[in-house]
């Protein structure tokens, strides 16, 4: 065989021993890798599972992992009252280690006694003494016990009291036929001096009512002292959108009182927002039409927690929106607050609406509510009524209940948390009485519902990438209705790709899809989808189409300045099914300034 052969084969003989090699040599790291448990009752030298009572050995991927085992297996031993529990007679053979469990005497309670802890605090805790007769002595629970009992003292003006076992005694009991060591003792609370809230001093240039504040953080001077209630003055300053803290509240403990300082400074709350659409090939005027929307939004700028916000749109032409909202908290001293609200919308020389809502909130954590409301609308024609026009006249009066709750860690562009507003409403409706109006086929008196629902929540997938999933509805129910009392959706706010307003709807649901690749805090690239469904029983009626699932997708991208978040995006809309219209694509930018 010539030689180049031969020396071919044995390269390739050698290469296949060395991988051979490195095959058993991994299997060996890894058998070697293997940590193994195994323990025996000391009486009968079998295995035992100590909490299965089965067989005992396990396995394990490292010697710290097999010492924790070990000593949860203690712990489990010690909750059963085997005070003197170990684990003896150790061997280690390579990596398995074997020992022998010795239990020693299980220790039961025989009683465990109230002692001096006051009778309210008993049955706050709802302690019972005959709990604790002849159950195994658990250390844990005795300690979770003792917590709780100094817990209540610290919130209720108590933060120095201490707590003890006293008379404890041991004795032999017999139960279930074995020897077992009884423990009885009772429970002895120092509860030492009682304090109250001295004062409250607020550090930083800060523009806040002390009295709004007392009442947010349910601390006034002269209470008693609440440890949880100071523990929680960080989550609940946190959670107000208009101030912050600098450092950590203080306590200052006197011989006679404690004073609790407060280090705060202002946060911007108050933000102006302002969009611009662009809607080529518009129906209306046959070229471009600007469209305009603007908000104002105040919060805490008299220190009060109150709110005013003004919303003004011109989305076609010669109509025009103006929503204005106030809230007002904490009135004569009570969790409830104050709400207001007026809508005036006129659609170019058609009609005009005018809505006005008042309502009472009882408040929550963090600016979240329920609510309860009375809303009255009412809609003017502008040029009479013609039975050719799908409008009317129209009065409702509506009773109804709200809800916010908000978690968000930054308001104008969050990256995590969520928000919810959701409101149901139930009333009567009364079309106004005209003469060409015929009563026999509109019915003239009758109840009206209506229900509004949004959420919006925020899901980081990555480092630099936040998931938005959004969904909005909302839904009007009454016989012989009109045009003019129907929801208008389409737009920046509700489905991208489509005319503002453009789509009328007694009902809908529109789910949003946002993935957002984030660059800074306020600056981020996205996409979108939109997906939504709608019913109009007004066209219904009339014979014309009333049912849709319009779509709106495309991008946009966001970015902050000096002057607010500029946002621009483009998006296409299709709709009845058909093909999607480039040339028809809406293109819609605006300013987020907070202040």
């Amino acid at each position: 065989m010539p030689s180049g052969i031969k020396q071919s084969i044995l390269m390739k003989k050698n290469s296949i021993l060395f991988l051979g090699f490195l095959i058993l040599a991994s299997f060996e790291s890894l058998a070697q890798s293997i940590y193994s448990l195994q323990l025996y009752d000391e009486s009968n030298n079998e295995t035992v599972d100590l909490i299965l009572n089965e067989g005992y050995e396990k396995i394990f991927v490292n010697e710290v992992e097999r010492h924790k085992e070990m000593r949860l297996v203690l712990n489990r031993l010690l909750k059963k009252g085997y005070l003197a529990a170990s684990i003896d007679s150790v061997v280690i053979d390579s990596f398995h280690l074997s020992g022998v469990v010795h239990l020693g005497m299980q220790f039961n309670w025989t009683r465990l006694l109230s002692g001096n802890v006051h009778e309210e605090i008993i049955n706050e805790l709802r302690f019972k003494e005959n709990l604790y007769l002849g159950q195994p002595f658990d250390s844990q629970q005795l300690i979770d016990l003792q917590f709780e009992i100094l817990n209540y003292c610290e919130n209720n003006g108590y933060p120095f009291a201490r707590i003890k076992l006293d008379s404890i005694s041991f004795e032999e009991m017999e139960l279930d036929e074995n020897p077992k060591q009884g423990i009885s003792a009772k429970l002895f609370l120092v509860k030492n001096k009682q304090y109250l809230i001295d004062s409250i001093l607020i550090k930083g240039d800060v523009k806040v009512s002390e009295k709004y504040l007392y009442q947010y953080l349910s601390i006034s001077p002269g209470d008693i002292y609440n440890e949880s209630k100071v523990g929680e003055i960080k989550t609940r300053i946190k959670e107000l959108a208009f101030l912050k803290e600098t450092k950590p509240a203080q306590v200052i403990f006197t011989e006679n009182s404690a004073n609790l300082i407060l280090n705060l400074a202002e946060k911007k709350a108050s933000n102006f927002d302002g969009v611009a659409g662009f809607l080529p090939n518009s129906e209306t005027t046959g070229g471009l039409l600007i469209t305009g929307d603007a908000r104002l939004r105040l919060l805490g700028s008299f220190g009060k927690g109150e709110l005013l916000a003004v919303h003004w749109r011109s989305l076609q032409p010669k109509t025009q929106d103006l929503k204005m909202e106030t809230a007002y908290p904490f009135i004569f001293s009570s969790p409830f607050g104050l709400e207001g609200q007026l809508f005036l919308y006129k659609k170019d020389t058609t009609y005009v609406d005018l809505l006005t809502k008042i309502g009472m909130r009882y408040l929550l954590r963090g600016g979240d509510y329920l609510s309860a409301f009375i809303k009255s609308k009412e809609t003017r024609l502008l040029n009479g009524y013609t039975s050719a026009m799908p409008f009317a006249n129209v009065r409702s009066f509506v009773y109804g209940l709200g809800y916010k709750r908000e978690k968000l860690n930054y308001t104008l562009s969050p990256s995590k948390g969520y928000r919810i507003l959701a409101s149901f409403g139930a009333g009567n409706k009364k079309v106004q009485s005209d003469p060409d109006l015929n009563t026999d086929t509109i019915t003239t008196m009758s109840p009206e519902y209506n229900l509004d629902f949004f959420a919006q929540i925020y899901v980081p997938t990555g480092p630099r990438m936040v998931l938005m999933l959004g969904f909005q509805g909302a839904y009007i129910n009454s016989q012989s209705m009109f045009a003019n009392e129907l929801y208008r959706i389409g737009g920046m706010k509700t489905l991208r790709g489509f005319d503002e307003e453009s789509i009328f709807a007694s009902s809908y649901g529109i789910g949003t899809l946002e993935y957002r690749y984030l660059l800074e805090r306020s600056t981020y690239m996205y996409v979108f989808f939109s997906s939504c469904y709608y019913e109009n029983q007004v066209a219904r009626i009339r014979g014309d189409s009333w049912v849709d699932a319009p779509i709106g997708y495309g991008a946009g991208f966001s970015f902050g300045t000096k002057a607010g978040i500029f946002s621009i995006n483009y998006a296409i809309g299709q709709q009845q099914g058909n093909a999607p219209d480039f040339r028809s694509a809406k293109v819609h930018f605006g300013i987020v300034n907070s202040f």
